[in-house]
């Protein structure tokens, strides 16, 4: 007598399949996430840095801090991206570093 072999279903594997094919495409998209915020707060860092140097070289050269960070824009070639950035420039004085705090636009 022929017996029929009885079939095993797929379904789980199928499921166990889809559910770890959703957790792999969660983590790159979790770490492409920190990857771009990551990237973004060393540029914020190297804007700040930009002008901190400006700053400290106008003060070596001239004997005083800016007024803004305008004069820095157009005597010592500094580029700001206004689009993307909020520059807080205090002087405090013509002999004591200014208060410099760069952020993100939207962002405080």
């Amino acid at each position: 007598m022929i017996t029929a072999k009885k079939r095993k279903s797929t379904l789980p594997a199928l499921i166990t399949t889809i559910l770890l094919f959703g957790l792999v495409a969660i983590f790159i998209l979790v770490m492409l996430g920190r990857a771009s915020s990551t990237s973004e707060e060393e540029a914020l860092n190297a804007m700040r840095e930009s002008i901190i140097r400006a700053v400290v070289s106008c003060y070596a050269y001239e004997g005083f801090y800016p007024d803004g960070v305008e004069y820095l824009e157009e005597h010592y070639k500094l580029v700001i991206n206004r689009d993307r950035y909020l520059i807080f420039y205090d002087k405090i004085g013509d002999n004591l570093m200014p208060n410099i705090r760069v952020t993100r636009r939207g962002e405080w």
